[in-house]
């Protein structure tokens, strides 16, 4: 069993994240403007508020950062991500904590078309939120080898599941139904992704939990296997026999 401080408990990872590990683990969960059902010890707070929740804060606990996941707002984006793991940083100073979790991107790599991406190649984000995630990246890196906070990254590839309301999958099944949605391929769709079950993402993240180790790390969690968008497009038509609208971008 594992103290396990979540903050972002309410979000596509985090309720399902949430659910497994207060099975086993006494988990503590951090609320700002909504709630979740769940026996955990839960408590109000801002992580865009400075020391809003330094008292929350134990020695011994697993601190998981699932905040500062896109939204449409770039602003707010930003400042989940960079403010906001300030903030959970500087709280941690002086505790003597288990290990803060931090859950970034494969995009902090940008198009890398040639090979599967090691964590000690250079990082060539090409979009807004893969430099955001790589500058809150070196934030924790500098926290972590300053103040000897124990600091664990994990660059997730593209997730999807049931409950995903966003990405390019979800679009795809969306249009089955909706002739008016029509999901748009770049790249004459050869655009190729790794796509990770969010249960994995789950299983990962406990193992990550129950995993020593000391200092700061970096881990790439994927499928190890890229798709190009055609071949999404060709499997959900053919597991649907519906032939799909697609708008091709040769960019």
């Amino acid at each position: 069993m594992s103290d396990i401080l979540l903050l972002g408990g309410t979000g596509f990872i985090g309720k399902p994240l949430l659910s497994q590990l207060e099975k086993t683990n006494s988990v503590k969960l951090m609320i700002h403007n909504s709630d979740v059902d769940t026996n955990a010890q839960k408590f109000n707070g801002n992580i865009l508020s400075k020391n809003s929740f330094m008292n929350k804060i134990d020695d011994g606990e697993t601190i998981i950062n699932l905040l500062g996941q896109m939204t449409s707002n770039e602003s707010n984006f930003y400042s989940s991500n960079f403010i906001g793991g300030l903030n959970l940083l500087n709280s941690c100073i002086g505790k003597k904590i288990k290990q803060v979790i931090f859950i970034s991107s494969i995009n902090v790599y940008g198009e890398n078309l040639e090979q599967s991406s090691k964590e000690t190649d250079q990082l060539y984000p090409k979009t807004t939120y893969g430099h955001v995630k790589m500058l809150t990246e070196n934030l924790y890196k500098q926290f972590s080898e300053t103040h000897e906070i124990n600091t664990t990254i994990l660059r997730l590839a593209n997730i999807y599941g049931p409950t995903k309301k966003t990405g390019f999958i979800n679009t795809l099944i969306k249009s089955i139904n909706n002739k008016k949605i029509i999901p748009e391929c770049y790249n004459n769709g050869e655009q190729q992704r790794d796509f990770l079950f969010i249960d994995d993402v789950i299983n990962c993240i406990e193992n990550t939990i129950n995993y020593k180790t000391d200092g700061f790390n970096i881990f790439n969690i994927s499928s190890g296997m890229r798709y190009s968008m055609n071949t999404l497009i060709s499997k959900i038509e053919k597991i649907t026999n519906t032939k799909l609208n697609i708008k091709y971008n040769p960019c």
